[in-house]
């Protein structure tokens, strides 16, 4: 499993020591409004550096309380909203591996039913391999991908008022959503918690049936012993916008521009 280490004290001060002596955002200055925000962005910087270097991520969203909306600095957004996003992502990608270890070890008809009525599927008319299918992790790289368009890297309205970063769309009025102001006959969920907006897209592509290949790719990698990774998925996701192939370029170039693939090592070294 993605581990979050209980060391959090030594893991912070690192990223003190790295972001005071590497001086990786000496570039941005100008383009901070405080001085304040210029360190709390070479601090995310040298979170994300090591986060790279140790394969895991060993501090909380909250550590950093600046948010891409706070900098106009396009380069220093970006960390914000990575360095933001990613124990979000390890903590759903946690919960999901808790589950799908639970699926593989029960035999209770009860545990089955329930886990299967979670994810979309008729209770005792489902195989442990299918439902094995829908309860499985999504590469980091994807999900940051997709966060960064859907949501402009953090600061589109959608996630500065509802905490979507996903633009997932409802059609049900008694679910919470903002309407958009150029468009109708919708809604864009919105949450109380940023990782409420990380669990709903990830059950979203774990269960709908416009990403079933999406899944079966990704079970195939399993069964091929294949690490998971963005790239490979990417060409399943035409259904998530009207852009269909366009879109699987933006969210490869996004993966490619930004190096987000080193992340997926959080799933090949921690599960």
């Amino acid at each position: 499993m993605f581990k979050i280490p209980d060391t959090r004290i030594i893991i912070l001060l690192t990223i003190a020591v790295i972001a005071v002596m590497s001086g990786l955002a000496s570039v941005w200055i100008g383009a901070y409004r405080t001085p304040a925000l210029q360190a709390q962005v070479k601090t995310a910087q040298a979170a994300l550096e090591l986060t790279r270097r140790s394969h895991t991520v060993g501090y909380s969203a909250d550590d950093i309380t600046a948010a891409p909306y706070d900098t106009d600095e396009f380069e220093a957004r970006k960390v914000l909203f990575l360095v933001k996003m990613l124990p979000l992502i390890v903590a759903e990608n946690n919960r999901i591996l808790a589950q799908r270890s639970m699926a593989q070890r029960t035999s209770s008809p009860a545990q089955l039913n329930a886990l299967a009525l979670a994810h979309g599927l008729k209770p005792k008319r489902v195989s442990k391999d299918a439902l094995l299918k829908r309860i499985d992790v999504l590469p980091p790289s994807l999900v940051l991908a997709q966060a960064a368009i859907e949501s402009a890297w953090g600061t589109s309205r959608f996630a500065r008022e509802g905490n979507a970063f996903f633009g997932e769309r409802t059609y049900d009025p008694d679910t919470p959503g903002i309407t958009p102001k150029r468009a109708s006959g919708f809604k864009v969920k919105s949450f109380a918690t940023p990782q409420g907006s990380v669990r709903s897209y990830m059950k979203t592509l774990n269960s709908n049936r416009a990403y079933r290949t999406l899944r079966e790719r990704r079970a195939a990698l399993r069964t091929m012993g294949q690490p998971l990774s963005g790239p490979d998925l990417t060409s399943h996701l035409k259904a998530y916008s009207e852009l269909d192939g366009a879109y699987i370029s933006m969210v490869e170039d996004t993966i490619a521009a930004n190096h987000l693939e080193d992340f997926d090592t959080l799933i090949t070294l921690n599960e």
